[in-house]
């Protein structure tokens, strides 16, 4: 009787274990800057992300997120843009894991962010048409780094 019992109390003891287990996936890409960054995303609660460029995070099979890699060039050219745009507003910004971002809604039907990655010549832009909530969702499930 004690064995069995020790037997389930052990067995409780690691499904409350594993269940704050999450998984991921990553893909590494060379970029045309030079870099070779990696992208990885949380996929538990049924997300995924593909391996080609753009890259897309999907859930349900329903595409919420595209990215594409830019130059710093090409980061600084966004946000000049979005910060002359009537149409756009930034929602947020700041640092997180590396990486510096702007947030921002065009015509409050877009959700995008335009991403540095920090000591590399490389930029990302995410963009999600779903909701504001979906892109910050995904954006939070996302990390990038030079390798």
């Amino acid at each position: 009787m004690k064995k069995t019992l020790s037997l389930l109390i052990l067995l409780v003891v690691l499904l409350f274990l594993l269940a704050g287990c999450t998984s991921s996936m990553s893909y590494t890409y060379k970029v045309t800057t030079g870099d070779t960054i990696k992208v990885k995303l949380n996929t538990s609660d049924g997300y995924s992300i593909t391996s080609e460029l753009p890259f897309k995070v999907i859930k349900d099979n329903t595409t919420l997120t595209q990215g594409t890699f830019i130059t710093l060039e090409g980061y600084e050219q966004y946000i000049t843009a979005v910060n002359k745009d009537s149409n756009s507003k930034i929602i947020d910004r700041g640092t997180k894991n590396g990486v510096d971002y702007i947030f921002y809604s065009y015509n409050n039907s877009e959700f995008n962010y335009i991403v540095k990655i920090v000591d590399s010549k490389t930029g990302i832009l995410l963009g999600n048409s779903v909701s504001e909530q979906s892109a910050k969702e995904c954006f939070e499930r996302l990390t990038f780094s030079k390798e």
